[in-house]
């Protein structure tokens, strides 16, 4: 085989040596067969993540745009869309947030809480097919329970409005 014309392309790097600096020089180590000594000292670190739900309140924290107008803003500047402006584009820490907000509404039966949550992230939000279409079910599924609740016949507004909206 023929020497390289230039000596500065012959460096030779030997496969393991790339992954441990690839690796910012910490080999990983499998917990699979972690030592007691390590799992013992993990385990006194740990503490798990405990939910005490408010997740209605954390998603009108991370995204101020759906704060209802009646409730006061977090901070003296008030938080409207302005006219013309594009809609807000939720993350999908966001969109997470919003399910599980929409799920703690309706477990805790705030049904007019969860239509006007549906409707202010159709005007201010922007949404896809997918997202819509879940909108328009959790809709159409709170109205059905303020049916029940107050006697078919009535319209949403008039519903919501008797429940003190």
């Amino acid at each position: 085989m023929a020497e390289p014309a230039n000596e500065l392309f012959a460096i030779g790097v030997d496969a393991d040596d790339y992954a441990e600096t690839a690796a910012h020089d910490a080999p990983s180590v499998s917990r699979t067969f972690q030592s007691e000594a390590d799992f013992q000292a993990q385990r006194a670190i740990y503490s798990a993540k405990i939910d005490i739900g408010n997740n209605y309140e954390r998603l009108l924290e991370a995204v101020p745009l759906l704060r209802p107008a009646n409730e006061p803003p977090l901070t003296a500047e008030r938080y409207i869309k302005p006219q013309g402006s594009p809609p807000v584009r939720l993350g999908k820490k966001d969109v997470q947030l919003f399910g599980y907000a929409v799920g703690e509404l309706y477990y805790d039966k705030r049904y007019r809480d969860l239509i006007e949550l549906c409707e202010r992230v159709n005007l201010v939000c922007e949404t896809d097919g997918k997202t819509a279409e879940s909108l328009r079910r959790w809709t159409r599924r709170c109205e059905a329970r303020l049916g029940a609740q107050l006697g078919e016949g009535e319209t949403t507004v008039a519903r919501t409005g008797a429940l003190g909206g």
